[in-house]
């Protein structure tokens, strides 16, 4: 898990005109408590675990965030079609092996039970393309280290690479990166278990602080 408050994203968002946040994996609320301070339209949060969604439900209850508590691609089903087209969108991708971060399980049994569930990513990103031109659009992919483990990311390899594969949950960072290719520059930034910013291709684009 990373944490997106290690990042000033005001000039960020301000440059790509995102004026929406769509987040999959709630948590414990980190980085939803960081992307409000940067007073957005609107921000939408989705975790399959309903104990951390009750929590976050009250912990942000006087803020404009609306909360499912769904598998990610299916509560994306419900949110990307309900966003206005004309206005870009900054996606936080960070579901992966429910009950597993935080303890309630192994991240074996989290992978026996949820099978391709518990690495949602590419479904996630296959229900965004199928409700809206995504263009204009910003993608965070959080735990980068999941899909391209053989960088030196600040806080170590995944060490259950090897488990994940024997188990058939196979993942490739080519077959994310080809979503996105004609419309998409990328970055990937080695802080924490390691982000891919996605961007929309422009000349003038900055490096993320």
């Amino acid at each position: 898990m990373g944490e997106l408050n290690i990042f000033n994203l005001q000039d960020f968002l301000k440059q790509n005109n995102c004026e929406i946040y769509v987040e999959t994996g709630t948590g414990i609320g980190v980085c939803l408590s960081h992307m409000l301070q940067y007073g957005l339209k609107k921000y939408h949060s989705v975790d399959l675990d309903t104990d951390l969604i009750k929590k976050a439900e009250l912990k942000f209850k006087d803020h404009n965030v609306e909360f499912f508590n769904d598998y990610s691609h299916k509560a994306l089903e419900k949110i990307v079609p309900s966003l206005p087209k004309e206005v870009p969108v900054l996606f936080f991708l960070d579901a992966h092996f429910p009950d597993a971060d935080f303890g309630k399980t192994t991240y074996e049994d989290s992978i026996r039970s949820y099978k391709d569930d518990a690495l949602p990513l590419g479904k996630e990103i296959k229900t965004i393309k199928k409700h809206r031109d995504i263009s204009k659009d910003c993608f965070i992919i959080d735990d980068w280290k999941l899909y391209d483990p053989d960088r030196a990311y600040e806080f170590g390899g995944w060490g259950h690479k090897d488990l994940q594969e024997s188990l058939g949950l196979k993942t490739c960072s080519s077959e994310i990166l080809e979503n996105f290719k004609d419309t998409h520059d990328f970055q990937v930034i080695l802080r924490h278990q390691g982000f891919l910013f996605i961007t929309p291709k422009r000349k003038d684009e900055k490096s993320i602080s």
